[in-house]
């Protein structure tokens, strides 16, 4: 099948499928789905396959950058949801990613040191998150919100992928885990149910960060030796296990 094909289907009906599932169990459990890699598993699969396994073993030390900075967009955008609007607050949150992801990518870590410094930055940011200050509990909905994230997050893989091989691997990984589809769930969820909604599906996903993080830096170890298909696998459902305890112990 044709890879534009896939990415114009895959992601379109994954992205439905977790807004329905964040609809049905609440934000925080919305928030610990939307954490699953269900678009930087897709696009390293595109990488690989459009520019070659190599390419996307290389990617993963970039994309640990990317979700350092990502970290900080969720406590920030939590911070000052309670003060602005989604729009300034965006902007800030956008603001403060890019020098976070600028800074790390000057440092040039390597993988295991930014892998445990994701780790205990998810760990460190949990104990300041913002707290909600009420029960969230209105459900108002926009017309046409589940085929605006589709087509934003599919037009996000269109264009990272479709760049790969000009921006290289490094900075390829950089952008993965740009809070794409997570600037969607809380631009959605602060302007239907306020800064409280946001908060709750924001500290979810950095919870769910643990999993999701852990899901990339085995590929680094399970893809040169095993197939595409396993490697995700294995790492998906390693995903999934942190997931479920992360969420029982917060």
């Amino acid at each position: 099948m044709n890879l534009l094909l896939i990415k114009l289907t895959l992601i379109p009906a994954v992205i439905a499928l977790v807004t329905l599932a964040i609809r049905k169990w609440g934000n925080k459990i919305g928030g610990l789905i939307g954490s699953m890699p269900w678009t930087a598993g897709p696009i390293l699969l595109f990488f690989i396959l459009e520019q070659g396994k190599p390419f996307g073993i290389r990617s993963i030390q970039g994309t640990m950058t990317g979700i350092l900075a990502l970290i900080v967009f969720c406590f920030s955008y939590s911070s000052f949801s309670r003060k602005f609007a989604w729009l300034p607050t965006l902007l800030l949150a956008y603001t403060l990613y890019a020098v976070t992801a600028l800074l790390f990518n000057y440092l040039q870590l390597s993988l295991l040191v930014s892998y445990g410094l994701v780790l205990s930055f998810v760990l460190l940011v949990l104990r300041f998150f913002p707290a909600p200050t009420e029960r969230v509990t209105t459900t108002r909905r926009l017309p046409f919100d589940i085929p605006i994230r589709m087509a934003v997050a599919t037009l996000f893989v269109l264009v990272i992928t479709g760049l790969a091989s000009v921006l290289g691997p490094n900075w390829s990984g950089i952008l993965t885990p740009f809070p794409i589809m997570t600037s969607v769930l809380a631009i959605f969820s602060h302007t239907l149910q306020g800064s409280n909604a946001a908060i709750t599906t924001l500290r979810g996903l950095v919870i769910g960060l643990l999993g999701f993080t852990t899901f990339l830096f085995l590929q680094a170890f399970l893809l040169p030796t095993f197939s595409v298909a396993l490697s995700f696998a294995i790492a998906f459902g390693v995903n999934a296990a942190i997931n479920l305890i992360a969420s029982r112990i917060w």
